[in-house]
């Protein structure tokens, strides 16, 4: 019996778009995936459907600001109709914040319809007393409700027990990356690591690698004092910072004022191109201030580095197995985020092993992972 589940998604995710183009080339399972916008700006240039434009949509919609709320919400109203008129199985709703989601999930409790959350939320920052209290009164309800719960990975499981959810109804539902491609491709390219570094203008010997959004919650000012203070006892390294975002200036006039040198912004750079600059990498760093999972970590783990992430970074518990595949310090502290790339610095044989395991980690949070849970949750739903 084929299974009609309908996701619905904040926003077009270049990461989920391969796992759902597996996904409806499998047996049993047939997803249609409703989005309430397009991807969003700061991922840089045009993200693409492909061949999930066949069963995928973006729906029309606006955006609402609701006062004492932290974000603007979505509003899909035809999420309505489209539920109705497609004979689903069950709802795959990916967070309750957005109204559209909202709307989902009552669509699916009046007309008798299995839901379930997909849930990125954590515990690992502290919320303002009245969401708190908002939230206490709403997610039981909601949670308690839901045929199974897919949280990103443990963290997020421990959100969602903590407001009702059971473990029993637990199946872990990561957001990872085309773990194959990412293995392949960046093992080309730190085969002629040398070449690459010389077109990119690098001539360190070693590599300290960013990826993602040039946004404040990301820690990036975090990283570059961490960063001063490894050039005042290491000269052959460069710091290579890739995306792009609002803080790009801020960060640039920050390196010249601080005479950081060293320091590479790369821009934006797209999913394809990636594996190039995680394979000339040695470290890679995660320095966020806040993070619900960071999906950079799964590319960075199949490219074999290891692994320095703050503590307020999502997938942690799932992916970080600490001085085996890398380190944890806490969130905006420099200094210690220095200490641990001195320790891989004065110790290079250490990047290896802890980068092979990571590599041997990621291998178990593939996509065939996902697929085997979601199948596993809809045999019990």
């Amino acid at each position: 019996m084929v299974k009609r589940i309908a996701f619905i998604h904040e926003e077009v995710d270049p990461y989920r778009i391969p796992f759902f183009e597996r996904l409806n080339g499998s047996k049993g399972i047939k997803p249609t995936i409703f989005y309430c916008q397009k991807a969003h700006p700061h991922r840089g240039g045009e993200v693409k459907l492909g061949k999930s434009s066949q069963f995928s949509e973006i729906l029309p919609g606006s955006l609402i600001k609701i006062p004492f709320f932290e974000r603007e919400m979505k509003y899909n109203p035809c999420i309505w109709r489209k539920l109705s008129e497609g004979d689903f199985d069950c709802v795959a709703v990916g967070g309750y914040y957005h109204i559209t989601m909202f709307f989902a999930i009552l669509w699916s409790l009046i007309h008798s319809v299995p839901y379930t959350i997909i849930s990125e939320s954590h515990l690992l920052n502290p919320r303002n007393r009245c969401k708190s209290l908002l939230k206490k009164l709403f997610l039981p309800f909601i949670i308690k409700r839901a045929a199974f719960l897919l949280p990103l990975g443990k963290f997020q499981a421990e959100y969602l027990i903590h407001y009702g959810g059971k473990v029993k109804n637990i199946f872990y539902f990561p957001n990872t990356s085309d773990v194959d491609f990412f293995i392949e491709e960046s093992n080309k390219y730190r085969g002629k690591k040398n070449k690459s570094k010389k077109e990119l203008g690098i001539k360190s010997k070693y590599i300290v690698l960013y990826v993602g959004r040039l946004v404040e919650e990301k820690g990036l000012f975090t990283l570059l004092g961490a960063f001063k203070e490894i050039k005042n006892n290491y000269d052959n390294v460069t710091l290579l910072i890739v995306g792009e975002g609002q803080l790009r200036n801020d960060l640039e006039n920050f390196t010249g004022e601080k005479g950081i040198d060293n320091v590479c912004f790369a821009g934006f750079v797209g999913n394809k191109e990636l594996p190039r600059y995680y394979g000339i990498a040695d470290i890679f760093v995660l320095p966020s201030r806040d993070e619900p999972w960071g999906v950079v970590v799964t590319e960075a783990m199949s490219s074999a580095l290891p692994l320095i992430l703050s503590d307020k970074v999502g997938c942690r518990g799932d992916l970080l197995q600490e001085s085996k595949n890398g380190f944890c310090f806490e969130s905006g502290k420099s200094r210690q985020l220095a200490s641990y790339i001195g320790r891989f610095l004065e110790n290079p044989t250490g990047i290896e092993e802890m980068g092979n395991s990571s590599r041997g980690i990621i291998k178990g949070f593939d996509y065939s992972y996902c697929e085997k849970n979601l199948r596993d949750a809809l045999g019990k739903g």
